[in-house]
């Protein structure tokens, strides 16, 4: 795991702590003043590329924790194996993946990644399932509005009858409103449960369309490829959340509504309650965007097989 220091990489091992001013994405180290001249002027890193220090810190946790280096092996990564979809050092292919087909240069891979549609896909569908999760919203607020309504009609009738018949009913008809206003705090309960997950995905997924900007602007092409694959995951299980609600329960619509007891009018005597109150469902009549049904794994650029019997290892000094 890449850690993050603000002081110079090359001045702690002098046992000197100096501020670093850019960040070095080929070395994975920050370089104060002095240390970022001798490191343009050097013939092993002057192509390498540097951002502003301030800008590496605005990547998300995530991105900065990545490393370019195998965990095992201390080694950079230098092959991509299409079949684990995993990055390799020299000694990983030796190790795990020898007898692999599918290993390709990780430069090839990766060169393409910003441009490819992989990333423009996982935006798409955030904007998707939030542009879903609105509308979710909005119908369920609807609902509670006419939960209200129907409310405000059916006491209405539950008075009316009242005067009709006797006082008498004075308890039947309590005990019923009693039952009324249980329904509706019962479905309003449910409703504001499902409003509260709905908004705190909603800002997870804003939280997502961060990342991804800080990481278009500023993450090098290796650090976008390796943390694409965990916003894919991120983005499926929000999306999995939204076909969850429509397949459930959640999403009927739900109304209350009111029966009249007739035996009111002529058995008096022989009433044992003043009417009931139940809840009706029918089936959710929101039309969502679907661009997609889901892809089935990550888009790799598409780079030609090599057998690692055909890798010629080079030393570089």
């Amino acid at each position: 795991m890449a850690t993050f220091s603000q002081s110079c990489g090359v001045c702690d091992l002098r046992h000197t702590t100096t501020p670093s001013i850019v960040w070095c994405t080929e070395c994975d180290e920050g370089l104060c003043k002095d240390c970022q001249e001798h490191h343009s002027l050097s013939k092993a890193s002057r192509n390498h590329s540097v951002i502003p220090i301030t800008d590496y810190q605005k990547l998300p946790l995530d991105v900065l924790k990545i490393s370019q280096y195998c965990s095992k092996h201390n080694k950079k990564f230098e092959m991509y194996c299409q079949k684990h979809e995993r990055s390799c050092c020299s000694k990983c292919m030796l190790q795990s993946h020898k007898e692999c087909r599918d290993i390709v240069d990780l430069d090839d891979v990766i060169q393409n990644t910003e441009t490819s549609n992989a990333l423009s896909d996982i935006e798409e569908t955030l904007v998707e399932v939030a542009e879903n999760l609105q509308k979710i919203r909005k119908n369920q607020q609807d609902n509670l509005s006419t939960l209200k309504e129907k409310r405000k009609t059916i006491e209405k009738e539950i008075k009316q009858t009242r005067i009709e018949i006797n006082i008498y009913l004075d308890k039947l008809q309590e005990d019923l409103m009693k039952e009324l206003n249980a329904a509706e705090e019962k479905e309003n309960s449910k409703i504001c449960q499902l409003l509260s997950s709905l908004g705190k995905k909603e800002k997870e997924i804003e939280e997502c369309q961060k990342h991804i900007i800080n990481i278009k602007q500023h993450a090098t092409n290796l650090q976008m490829f390796l943390s694409m694959k965990q916003i894919e995951e991120d983005v499926s299980s929000k999306d999995k959340f939204m076909n969850s609600l429509l397949q459930g329960e959640e999403l009927k619509q739900h109304s209350l509504a009111y029966k009249l007891n007739r035996t009111i009018q002529t058995f008096m005597s022989d009433i044992k309650s003043f009417g009931e109150v139940h809840i009706e469902a029918k089936l959710c009549d929101i039309v969502l965007k679907k661009k997609k049904v889901k892809q089935a794994q990550m888009i790799v650029s598409t780079v030609q097989s090599r057998s690692i019997e055909h890798i010629k290892l080079k030393i570089h000094n």
